[in-house]
């Protein structure tokens, strides 16, 4: 429903005589008494659903970053799991768009199980997909298959493979016959499962999957040759070109091993490192790139980041040799790397330090990442990333007694749709497919904001979800020409809108200045402000800023603030700092 000011209407058009169609102060409300209606918010996991151009953003990653949606965080416990102890959470998007998460019960594991969900909130099953059961093991003593770090692919025809690692739970390190990879395969999006085929035989542990477009499947996997020396393993790598029903080298034959660095030796023995890999395949590319967990000769552990060649081939190494020569070894502190890649150019790193879920987004080449991000308050170890759409990614990590997970959105430079806009406080002539940055890691309430623009004005929608609508709430954006030193100075804007419309237009000279501006603004809102006896909607804001206010030569550099009294400022980048090295560009 629109409700449009027929007496502010009618006061602009005699103090303008009806100005031309595209100024932004005809048929607006220019703030100060936001319009109560019914609104039909778009959230974020909506939004950004337009045809994504590989690499689009190659060039400037350095301005990209992760945000997490509070919203989204859940912590699934023992009810959904059926377990104390969930360890170990691998997180895949089914073919018919749901959600399937495997995970095993303690940190060394003995049964892996699995949970699905259609919407990341709820989910169920809780059951055993490798279950323990007696064996007579290699010495013919009884003993007992176990089963740990169950990882998951969902191949291009659909099916699901599972492959998890096998033991021997009396002295498995003395038992490498007994040890190996299993797999089994769902053609139904998990209902049901194939029966057990062993694919390996060998100590190992954390397999990770890969598909090529060629449709070749990698299995990695930690070589751990324990009954060598005890600190000795390297990523090993066998490979299916039949959709995982046979796998070379096969069942019984050794690996091959491609990913190893030697760090020092044991009573003789050379000990080789390189563990825990997480390996995509760079866009646009046939190049491969690996992230491993790395032995530095101490008791701590390092992230290290190995690249094959440009055909996409890693070498096949032998009993002594390191490899590849293209590698950045020690990159970071942490353990349990993930790794993931953008259509549009950003690569993301996950990893465990100090027990903390870690975020770090990389260039295009995953050759060079930007700062830290921890994004979850509790700690725990072996997290993981699953791409769930060209703006989404899911993180996972297990806590004490649950799963710590959540969706993180991708803010990075947009362009702006071409668009005359009715500033009316209403948005249904923008669309999902419009490009959009979202701000809300710290609390419930949260805004995205898509712009547009015509020949004469830039367009700005903010729209906020907020469960508490306060009237001291507001959302700032943050304006700065790209071509300045990459300071806010002079020619920098800071517009500030709330439900209720207009709150302030503010010029930057060594603090931000209040001064007027020819920007008209029109809000609605759904829901009692300042009144906590009801859960609110949100509201939206529609602005429109002339270009000859912004002094516009090329990109418009964007930060979006959002401030709630329950959950206080929330941004994309620091308000705090005068730098605009991390705020987001807008192209015309």
């Amino acid at each position: 429903m629109k409700i449009i000011n027929y007496t502010l209407l009618a006061l602009c058009c005699i103090a303008s005589s009806c100005s031309k169609s595209g100024d932004p102060t005809n048929n607006v409300d220019t703030g100060g008494t936001g319009k109560q209606q019914q609104l039909n918010l778009t959230p974020i996991e909506n939004l950004n659903q337009g045809s994504s151009e590989i690499n689009s953003h190659a060039g400037i990653t350095e301005r990209s970053s992760l945000m997490m949606n509070f919203r989204s965080y859940v912590e699934i416990g023992a009810n959904e799991t059926q377990i104390s102890a969930p360890v170990y959470p691998r997180v895949k998007k089914m073919a018919n768009g749901k959600y399937i998460m495997f995970y095993q019960n303690n940190q060394i594991g003995a049964d892996t199980y699995y949970v699905t969900s259609s919407d990341l909130h709820t989910w169920t099953g809780g059951d055993r997909l490798f279950a323990r059961h007696p064996i007579v093991d290699q010495t013919g003593a009884n003993n007992e298959r176990r089963f740990s770090t169950c990882n998951a692919l969902v191949l291009a025809n659909g099916d699901i493979i599972a492959v998890a690692s096998y033991r021997a739970n009396t002295e498995y390190r003395l038992r490498p016959l007994d040890n190996g990879l299993i797999l089994r395969r769902s053609t139904d999006n998990g209902v049901t499962w194939g029966s057990p085929v062993e694919i390996y035989q060998g100590t190992n542990w954390e397999p990770h999957l890969l598909q090529l477009p060629s449709g070749e499947i990698h299995c990695y996997f930690t070589d751990s040759r324990t009954h060598i020396a005890e600190y000795n393993t390297g990523t090993a790598l066998i490979t299916s070109n039949d959709n995982g029903q046979t796998w070379t080298p096969s069942f019984g034959n050794a690996p091959y091993r491609v990913i190893r660095k030697k760090f020092g030796e044991q009573n003789g023995v050379s000990l080789f490192t390189d563990q825990m890999p997480g390996v995509i395949k760079l866009n646009n590319s046939n190049k491969l790139v690996a992230a491993t967990e790395a032995h530095n000769n101490t008791t701590n552990y390092y992230l290290s980041l190995a690249y094959s060649g440009d055909d996409g081939q890693w070498p096949h190494l032998s009993e002594t040799e390191e490899g590849p020569a293209d590698r950045n070894n020690y990159v970071f502190a942490g353990a349990a790397p993930s790794l993931v890649q953008f259509p549009s150019g950003e690569t993301a790193l996950s990893y465990n330090t100090t027990s903390r879920f870690t975020l770090r987004l990389g260039d295009a080449t995953a050759r060079s990442f930007g700062e830290p991000y921890t994004p979850f308050s509790k700690t725990g170890f072996w997290g993981t990333m699953e791409m769930i759409d060209t703006h989404q990614i899911i993180g996972a990590m297990h806590t004490s007694g649950a799963i710590m997970l959540a969706r993180f959105s991708l803010n990075h430079g947009l362009t702006a749709i071409s668009r005359t806009v009715n500033v009316d406080g209403d948005n249904t002539e923008w669309k999902n497919t419009d490009e959009a940055l979202f701000v809300g890691q710290k609390s419930q309430a949260q805004a995205t904001l898509r712009c547009a623009a015509d020949n004469d004005n830039v367009y700005f929608l903010v729209e906020v979800w907020d469960k508490q609508i306060s009237k001291d709430d507001y959302v700032s954006i943050f304006l700065s020409p790209s071509g300045g030193n990459g300071q806010v100075g002079a020619d920098s804007r800071r517009i500030r809108v709330s439900h209720s419309g207009l709150k302030s237009t503010d010029v930057y000279g060594g603090g931000w200045r209040e001064t007027a501006m020819n920007v008209s603004v029109s809000s609605s809102y759904d829901g009692s402000l300042s009144d906590n006896s009801d859960e609110d909607n949100g509201y939206l804001v529609e602005v429109a800023i002339p270009k000859s206010q912004l002094n516009l030569s090329g990109d418009l550099l964007v930060n979006l603030a959002l401030f709630d009294m329950q959950g206080g400022e929330d941004a994309i980048s620091n308000t705090a700092d005068r730098n605009t090295a991390t705020w987001i560009p807008v192209s015309f």
